[in-house]
């Protein structure tokens, strides 16, 4: 292993991540751990310079912003701001309305996590979707791609600031201050907003209104109705005791007695009677097989629809899963999600297609979005757990004590960063750290809050960043792209570069990742150059968070994908000419912004 050149193992090492990235073969977190490892075992880094990433103040800094992101969410402060914002007048059109939500999620964006905010908005612009009549397909793009901009507004406005900026500073190079970009930052997202206001809407796809939630998921397609007839040996017997529909893979979704009432959703202690008809929903062969074995004759006539689903207390929602959620990678099956919930899932729709043949054996993703059948007081329970976003109807949380300890902490720590009286992270660490002394967030909802795979992620980018210097291939990468730039003296040109390339990268591995490996070699090439290295990290940073062309780019897109039921031509379609007008108008910017001599 020590023969070979430790270039050749950086650039393998690089370019199988890339290619795991791309193909999505492994998660991101264990292709960051297999980085570390990798350079580690060959000598590339010394074990301390592996493993000192994943103690990187920027890696403290990130999990302390997930706790605020927590506290703010729990407290509702941002459910609030956005219930008081879009209480949409009659006068108001839906393009200053879609102008509004870009503003307002980027502005929130700026100081919390993407993944926060769009978990927060997407339940109320689901509400307010439904209440004025217009499509969600018409608000959640614009409301993702507004936090994807506002996380250009603050150096903790998103993981991928915070990385690079920890990146810059190991590199030598005065890091960017809390503020430093928010002007510039500013900018772009007002014309984020005006795209939308404009050419942008008419890209939107118009999606489902009129339509049911049992039509639009096909839940017809897999339901049956089976009457109990006297003799059967399912009479007085509790549901928990009725193996039949595990072993089968069949969810019972109600019952309807003899004198027509209903139960729905019906719980483990119901007991089936005499005349019940059951209402079945799973794959045909098997409820066959399970009415020969149970001696069951099935109805003629069945009728579904959301009505006849629900009851009084039982709803038919949908929850999307969220990125934080103990469900990716899971299954329905494997996680004993009926057990634990007491909720039904009777379809998923992964990736804008509908699944619904064995849904309960589908790992789980990012973003998919499950159709629900339960009591309100578990969606309540499942709402509050936060491994799902609970589709409904949305009510704004009264803001009190919790909401106005979390906003004076969090202002405490923006003031403290941008005086740079103590180092942002450790302002930031001491500012969870009064959150849970002040009893605003539990210290267990800290750990759930926080998204592991992250972290995890930065320290192994980090350690691939510093091999990618200490052996001298950012600067390799540096010579080859002045000598593609020609002349040296044009800073459209290298600007532009710099960021097209970190704009292609974003949009097919994470963002986060593409921006890390792109830091030493915008250094190198301004230090190749002799312009000024603060231009060239802007437009690795900017160029990195224009996720805009692909659903898999970042998790504000993936989330929003159920819910908004848009395919993946809908962000190449939208997303493309904003890319293109932004990445037009940043290269302009940043040399008048940061001159480059």
């Amino acid at each position: 292993m020590g023969s070979l050149d430790p270039q050749v193992i950086v650039l393998a090492t690089l370019a199988a991540s890339l290619v795991l990235f791309v193909t999505d073969a492994v998660r991101y977190d264990a292709v960051a751990i297999g980085v570390v490892l990798v350079l580690a075992g060959t000598g590339v880094l010394n074990y301390e310079e592996a493993f000192a990433s994943f103690a990187a103040p920027a890696v403290v800094l990130v999990a302390s912003m997930y706790a605020f992101a927590a506290a703010v969410s729990r407290a509702g402060i941002t459910e609030g701001i956005c219930n008081r914002m879009f209480r949409k007048k009659e006068s108001e059109s839906e393009g200053k309305l879609t102008f509004k939500v870009v503003l307002v999620t980027g502005l929130m964006s700026s100081v919390l996590s993407n993944a926060a905010v769009v978990a927060t908005m997407i339940p109320v612009l689901g509400s307010l979707s439904r209440r004025l009549q217009i499509p969600a397909s018409r608000l959640l793009m614009p409301m993702a791609f507004g936090s994807l901009l506002g996380g250009m507004l603050t150096v903790i406005g998103t993981s991928k600031n915070i990385a690079v900026n920890g990146a810059i500073e190991r590199l030598g190079a005065e890091p960017f201050g809390l503020f430093d970009f928010s002007l510039f930052g500013f900018i772009l997202l007002i014309i984020g907003g005006l795209y939308f206001l404009g050419p942008g809407r008419l890209l939107l796809p118009r999606g489902r209104v009129d339509t049911t939630l049992s039509e639009h998921y096909r839940v017809p397609e897999f339901l049956t109705e089976v009457l109990v007839e006297p003799g059967s040996t399912l009479i007085n017997r509790p549901v928990f005791e009725i193996d039949v529909f595990e072993r089968f893979d069949i969810k019972l979704l109600g019952l309807i007695r003899a004198g027509g009432e209903k139960v729905m959703a019906p719980g483990p202690y119901n007991r089936i009677r005499t005349d019940d008809v059951l209402m079945l929903q799973g794959e045909p062969n098997s409820i066959v097989r399970m009415r020969v074995e149970l001696g069951l004759r099935q109805r003629h006539s069945v009728e579904v629809g959301d009505i006849k689903l629900t009851s009084d207390d039982v709803q038919l929602v949908e929850g999307v899963v969220p990125a934080t959620s103990t469900l990716v990678g899971a299954t329905i099956r494997s996680a004993d999600f009926r057990d634990k919930t007491g909720v039904n899932c009777l379809a998923i729709s992964q990736h804008g297609d509908l699944q619904l043949r064995q849904i309960t054996e589908i790992p789980l993703q990012v973003g998919d979005t499950l159709l629900l059948q339960g009591h309100a007081h578990d969606l309540h329970r499942l709402t509050e757990s936060r491994e799902l976003i609970v589709l409904g109807e949305h009510h704004a949380p009264d803001l009190g004590r919790n909401a106005l300890i979390t906003g004076l902490v969090l202002a405490v720590v923006l003031l403290l960063g941008a005086s740079k009286l103590v180092h942002i992270s450790v302002a930031a660490l001491g500012g969870a750290v009064s959150l849970v002394l002040l009893r605003t967030i539990r210290p267990d909802d800290v750990r759930r809050s926080i998204d592991w795979s992250v972290l995890i992620l930065i320290g192994g980018m980090l350690a691939l960043g510093r091999a990618f210097q200490n052996h001298g291939l950012d600067t390799l990468v540096a010579k080859w792209m002045s000598g593609i730039s020609g002349d040296i003296q044009n800073p459209i040109l290298i600007i532009g570069m710099l960021f097209t390339v970190s704009l292609a990268l974003t949009q097919v591995i994470n963002h986060l990742a593409a921006a890390v490996i792109m830091t030493p070699v915008a250094f190198s090439l301004a230090t190749e150059l002799g312009i000024s290295d603060r231009a060239c990290f802007m437009a690795v940073l900017t160029g990195a968070e224009f996720a805009f062309m692909s659903p898999v780019a970042h998790q504000a897109n993936a989330m929003i994908m159920g819910p908004g039921d848009y395919k993946y031509r809908d962000f190449l379609k939208c997303g493309t000419p904003l890319s293109v007008l932004l990445v037009i108008v940043g290269t302009i910017l940043i040399p008048l912004i940061w001159p480059l001599r």
